[in-house]
């Protein structure tokens, strides 16, 4: 299987509700709409080994988090990993400073401060934010403790990988758009 033959799906969600609810929809699209517009992505150090799998050129989708029901469950960017992960400073904190923000108020053990940095991770995206968010399809089901998920195309194997032709064309149709 070629990299392009993979599509990775990046989980955006909130962890201080620790169920849906109404503000944890608007926590999940708010830590989205983050994350897109600074290109990049702030997690905890407990992610590092599935973040240091991602490379520099893997496509990847935005999913927003949140219950369907609540405006979750959204396919809201594509583009692709920019740049390897690297431990966060408070240098890429001061050009990041609103997705500093969000994600102190959205996790719940994010560092008060970035004097206060314990091995937090960053990791850059080129993206393009999606005229119209697609719902997600039913097959991609974020797992407790899942950051990246990978469809591979023509997999039969994991049901998510279902969804590989859907999420094929939204990221095309996103991109194109890229300017």
């Amino acid at each position: 299987m070629t990299d392009q033959d993979t599509i990775w799906i990046v989980i955006n969600a909130e962890d201080t509700q620790g169920r849906a609810n109404n503000v944890n929809a608007a926590g999940c699209k708010t830590v989205c709409d983050a994350r897109i517009d600074a290109k990049a992505d702030m997690m905890y150090p407990t992610l590092h080994a599935q973040a240091a799998l991602r490379r520099e050129g893997d496509r990847i989708v935005m999913h927003q988090g949140g219950a369907r029901g609540l405006g979750g469950q959204l396919l809201t960017g594509a583009g692709w990993v920019s740049s390897r992960v690297r431990t966060l400073t408070s240098e890429y904190v001061a050009t990041h400073q609103h997705l500093w923000e969000v994600t102190a108020t959205w996790y719940r053990h994010w560092p008060a401060s970035p004097d206060h940095l314990h091995g937090e991770l960053i990791i850059d995206y080129k993206l393009q934010r999606a005229e119209s968010p697609q719902s997600s399809p039913k097959a991609i089901r974020p797992r407790q403790g899942a950051k990246f998920i990978p469809l591979h195309k023509n997999c039969r194997a994991h049901t998510q990988c279902s969804a590989y032709n859907e999420v094929d064309a939204f990221w095309h149709k996103t991109i194109s758009k890229m300017t």
